[in-house]
């Protein structure tokens, strides 16, 4: 099984080509948006297709539980982006648009399901190998670091594609990583570290450090090295949103749900679509979709 991280995969491709993204038609955009998103999912079936089997996409969904659960869970992120000089909207929507053309006309199965994040998706489905006759193979394709903790099954692996290579795990460090990553949090994300409070990055303000010895002390103890109802309180915020154990169990049946339904596609949908939208470069290469 391979599982791709369809927005971060997508997004990571189409920066490559961000200045040519500031000119031309919305017709053009839209064309040139397409195919890099489809290229890169072909080229990564083309890679792994043969040892992997089949090809999953997993996509965020809408209205995120861990935002329900932490309102400022990944607040900056819009921010980040209307500062930017692209155009994210326009690229978002049309990467919906191939989202659902995805599910119409190719042989993937596409896994968007509402309150759930691509990271879920993933996770679910990679711990659902570890059923009893399963233990398939499974190929991660996101350079996202929280993928680190499924490594833990001896049948995942993962590449980046920001690194461009696969990324290796010391399995005998992956319990101290994630207390780390519980205790530092993670900023991209929005997440305080478990001294800080829920809006310390809202607010603009720093949060407070974590010594080296405090680190250590979590590292050997885990939770009751807390010293304070506030680190216990924050610990219980940070472990839920980022140990993919804690995922809540009618997401991990909606996901289930979801990847039980047959993918659509085939081989003449395929093409039809690619004359459609004017893709000839791909036309060529049909057949490693």
């Amino acid at each position: 099984m391979i599982l791709l991280d369809y927005s971060q995969v997508c997004v990571s491709a189409i920066l490559a080509f961000s200045s040519d993204l500031k000119r031309g038609s919305d017709g053009e955009k839209k064309d040139l948006i397409r195919h890099v998103a489809l290229n890169s999912i072909k080229s990564y079936k083309k890679k792994y297709g043969k040892q992997f089997g089949e090809m999953v996409i997993a996509c965020d969904g809408r209205n995120y539980w861990r935002k329900e659960y932490f309102q400022p869970y990944k607040g900056l992120r819009k921010k980040s982006r209307d500062e930017s000089d692209l155009n994210w909207t326009f690229i978002f929507d049309t990467l919906n648009e191939i989202r659902e053309d995805l599910k119409q006309h190719f042989k993937y199965k596409v896994i968007h399901v509402d309150r759930c994040e691509a990271d879920d998706v993933i996770a679910v489905l990679a711990e659902s190998t570890q059923e009893f006759g399963k233990h398939e193979p499974v190929m991660i394709v996101s350079s996202d670091k929280d993928f680190k903790q499924l490594h833990v099954y001896e049948n995942v692996k993962q590449f980046s594609p920001m690194l461009k290579k696969q990324v290796v795990v010391n399995k005998k460090e992956l319990n101290a990583w994630l207390v780390e990553h519980v205790v530092k949090g993670d900023t991209g994300d929005g997440i305080p570290n478990i001294l800080s409070s829920d809006d310390v990055f809202m607010k603009g303000e720093r949060q407070r450090p974590v010594s080296s010895k405090r680190l250590q002390e979590f590292v050997e103890n885990g939770f009751i090295a807390c010293k304070t109802d506030e680190e216990r309180r924050n610990w219980k915020r940070n472990v839920t949103l980022v140990d993919f154990k804690y995922i809540p169990d009618d997401i991990k049946e909606s996901i289930m749900t979801a990847y039980e339904v047959p993918a659509k596609g085939d081989k003449n949908a395929i093409m039809n679509y690619l004359i459609k939208n004017r893709c000839r470069n791909l036309l060529n290469e049909i057949e490693e979709f």
